[in-house]
């Protein structure tokens, strides 16, 4: 990370919005706080300190909109890890908004910010479809299992086994017509499980208009021809291939396959990979130590 002579580091929250401006000179501190969100206030308040600066702020709740608003007005402004943002317990005892944004003011001087990847919109709308499929398939099997369970409180218990001798399974054509059959003696216990039901069929009904969403989405997005070859993949359907094409986005953002893959989870990070092989060497001194002895 270049050096800037102004950092700007900035605690963001829904209605109000903290800056520390931190000169790399003379360590000076300017902060101000912002009610609401007003990007172009705030980027016309940074232009008074000297440039090149850069903006930071700890990734959470807002997500990227706060990266979006400077940087469409000129400002040099980056996403930061939380989990790498340094810490102390002085500042986790009395946290603020004054010393979030000066804590990411210095770590911007100190080189100690890594910067997250921020995707374009459409991206970002391609992930967040593919998040509510995902909760509305979990919705819907929440929604399954509310039947047979309110009609087991009540003696009836859907089972058996299939003329092979396994297990019936739920949600089949037996179950749709067992449900038929069933008849408790008080009305509450007819007409709950019959809301229950048409609970399951809306879940699913919103879950296939997701999934017609998400579809529509890829189409005219611009990772049409990633998710249509993860589709090739035995079991990956429209929506988890989309999750996955829009969680890496570009391939190019990685410096080597090996960076990659210890994105995805297959590989090691290299920082772990640096302390297996530290500790791969430690054992391996141990043991010689032993066998000298031993000899």
């Amino acid at each position: 990370m270049p050096k800037y002579p102004t950092a700007f580091g900035m605690d963001v929250h829904l209605r109000s919005t903290t800056v520390c401006a931190l000169d790399a000179d003379t360590g000076e501190a300017v902060t101000r706080r912002f009610p609401g969100n007003p990007w172009g206030e705030i980027a016309g308040w940074m232009d008074g300190f000297p440039g090149p600066s850069l903006a930071a702020y700890e990734s959470g709740y807002l997500g990227f909109a706060p990266q979006r608003g400077p940087s469409a007005l000129g400002v040099d402004c980056v996403v930061a890890a939380v989990s790498r943002v340094p810490g102390s317990a002085a500042g986790l005892s009395s946290k603020n908004d004054r010393d979030g944004a000066a804590g990411m003011a210095e770590a911007i001087l100190s080189h100690d910010v890594a910067p997250v990847w921020v995707p374009s919109p459409e991206i970002e709308g391609l992930r967040d479809l593919a998040a509510a499929h995902d909760a509305a398939t979990a919705g819907l099997a929440a929604a399954k299992r509310r039947p047979p369970a309110l009609l087991a409180r009540r003696g009836y218990a859907y089972g058996g086994t299939t003329p092979a001798g396994n297990p019936r399974k739920y949600w089949t054509c037996g179950l749709l017509r067992w449900l038929d059959r069933v008849r408790p003696a008080d009305g509450g216990g007819i007409r709950a499980p019959a809301a229950l039901r048409g609970g399951v069929e809306a879940a699913g009904e919103a879950r296939e208009a997701l999934l017609a969403e998400c579809r529509a989405a890829v189409a005219a997005g611009p990772l049409s021809a990633g998710v249509e070859a993860l589709q090739s993949i035995k079991g990956c359907g429209p929506a988890p291939a989309a999750a996955f094409a829009s969680e890496v986005g570009d391939f190019s953002r990685f410096r080597s396959g090996r960076q990659a893959t210890a994105h995805l989870g297959l590989a090691p990070k290299p920082e772990v990979e640096r302390r297996l092989r530290a500790a791969r060497r430690d054992q391996r001194g141990r043991q010689r130590a032993r066998e000298e002895v031993g000899r």
